[in-house]
């Protein structure tokens, strides 16, 4: 869509928190699609389902810097985890621990969302204008991904909606006050889908409609939580659906482990 040739790409960044590979996923990738050799890679790994944003964040960066297109792909495979949590689950006999394990990847889909970053100010997509980044580590345990001797295992708590509830709108209210900027100012809202609770809380927090919450809660009914992929595809629905005007702004959220709250202020070009 981007018109691009592969050998235009100046940076390929990874996005990713599932699986595991070496040489990375951007190493192989590269390779296959016929990059240059000397193309800068970046594999962002462990963010979980905020991941985009800052890579999003890191590849604005590299194209203003360098001048030159970057590539931001976001590749989860969360179906690769699934499996009991105890040996009795490897046996046929389940226990609460993986029927809970059940549940928490029963969230999760398989996804992958790629966008170009381009220098200038052609075009009629989206301008990373800001990037925002809270994290509130009395929450850590809140949201875990370890590795067992049985593999991975999930831990997430009722209580992250909760702590969104807390820090969400002070965080919106502190990107758009670096630009002269309110909530009102903001044409499209690109929300994580988490989950509904998720989405419910941000809309009360930021007072958001229903309208503006639709594509997050489209996104949610059709292809579930995708980790880092979400947001991004809730930004395209957005964008087919809303279609913002030139000079509009866009808001995209997502959260992830820590717990962080992670934002980025876009505007239509």
């Amino acid at each position: 869509d981007a018109g691009l040739a592969p050998s235009d790409v100046g940076m390929l960044t990874v996005v990713s928190c599932t699986g595991y590979a070496t040489p990375g996923l951007d190493i192989l990738l590269a390779r296959d699609l016929g990059m240059n050799q000397d193309v800068q890679r970046l594999h962002v790994g462990h963010m979980g389902c905020y991941a985009a944003l800052p890579g999003l964040g890191a590849v604005s960066d590299f194209v203003a810097a360098r001048g030159r297109p970057a590539v931001l792909l976001c590749l989860e495979l969360t179906s690769l985890h699934v499996q009991p949590a105890t040996d009795s689950g490897r046996r046929g006999s389940p226990t609460s621990a993986d029927l809970q394990q059940m549940v928490a990847h029963a969230l999760f889909s398989d996804a992958a969302a790629a966008v170009v970053v381009e220098p200038g100010d052609g075009g009629g997509g989206l301008e990373v204008v800001d990037v925002i980044a809270r994290t509130d580590t009395s929450t850590a345990d809140h949201m875990t991904w370890d590795v067992t001797d049985l593999g991975f295992k999930m831990g997430l708590s009722p209580k992250v909606p909760d702590v969104l509830a807390v820090h969400v709108r002070p965080v919106v209210e502190t990107l758009l006050d670096r630009h002269g900027l309110t909530p009102d100012d903001v044409t499209g809202w690109a929300v994580h889908p988490g989950g509904r609770r998720i989405v419910e809380v941000v809309g009360e927090a930021l007072a958001l409609s229903p309208a503006q919450l639709a594509p997050s809660y489209d996104v949610l009914r059709d292809v579930g939580n995708c980790s880092s992929a979400t947001v991004l595809m809730v930004l395209q629905r957005l964008r087919e659906t809303t279609a913002p005007s030139p000079g509009q702004y866009v808001v995209a959220l997502a959260f992830g482990p820590g717990l962080t709250l992670c934002g980025v202020l876009l505007r239509q070009r």
